[in-house]
């Protein structure tokens, strides 16, 4: 399993653009995890709803059970920045 980060999200992980989650079994228990490497500024983050949004595998958690959506060990997180647009 690997957790990918882009855009603005990569500002607050460092700059690192990816991590391996140890074991996290939905994606509710892997932001735990990564509020417990990157901080809690992270977490929160995370968990707005107003910052960034979660691909599993190419599909977006809101079409796959939300923070519930049970992960894998083949699979690929992607944490993406909302954009807006003016």
């Amino acid at each position: 399993m690997i957790v990918l980060f882009y855009g603005s999200v990569l500002e607050l992980t460092g700059g690192k653009k990816s991590y391996e989650p140890k074991n996290s079994p939905s994606v509710h228990v892997l932001i735990d995890e990564l509020g417990c490497h990157f901080g809690m500024v992270f977490k929160e983050y995370l968990t707005s709803g107003e910052n960034c949004f979660f691909l599993v595998n190419g599909r977006s958690i809101a079409t796959t059970g939300g923070l519930a959506t049970k992960l894998h060990q083949a699979d690929k997180i992607e944490v993406l920045p909302f954009i807006e647009a003016g």
